[in-house]
C-alpha cells in the first residue's frame, strides 16, 4: 500500500489581506514616483543663473527627498508587517494520487 503524502499549502488571502497587499504595492509605487518626480521637478531650477532660485530649489529638493526617505522605510515596515499578518493560513492536504500508468511491481 502506498504511503500517504501530505503537502503544506497556504489558503488564499482574505478580502482584507488583498486590500493590504494592494495598499502595500500602491505605497511602493507612490514613493518611487514621488522620489523620481521630486528629482525631475527640482532639476531644471538647480541650474538657474539666479543663485537664490537654485538654492531654494536645492533646499526644497533636499527636504522633500528627506521626508520621502523617512516615510518610505517606515511605511514599508508597517505595511509589510500587516502583509505578513494577513496571509492565508497554512493547511496540510493529502497529495493527489499520481496520474498515468503504474510502473510494474
Amino acid at each position: 500500500m502506498a504511503e500517504r503524502v501530505l503537502l503544506e499549502v497556504r489558503e488564499r488571502r482574505g478580502r482584507v489581506g488583498r486590500a493590504v497587499r494592494g495598499t502595500f504595492w500602491t505605497f511602493q509605487a507612490l514613493m518611487l514616483l514621488g522620489s523620481l518626480g521630486t528629482c525631475a521637478a527640482v532639476g531644471p531650477f538647480l541650474s538657474r543663473a539666479d543663485p537664490e532660485v537654485a538654492m531654494g530649489a536645492g533646499m526644497f529638493g533636499a527636504m522633500a527627498l528627506g521626508t520621502l526617505w523617512v516615510l518610505w522605510p517606515l511605511g514599508t515596515l508597517v505595511l509589510g508587517l500587516l502583509l505578513i499578518l494577513t496571509r492565508g493560513r497554512k493547511r496540510l492536504i493529502e497529495a493527489p494520487p499520481p496520474v498515468g500508468p503504474r510502473p510494474p511491481a
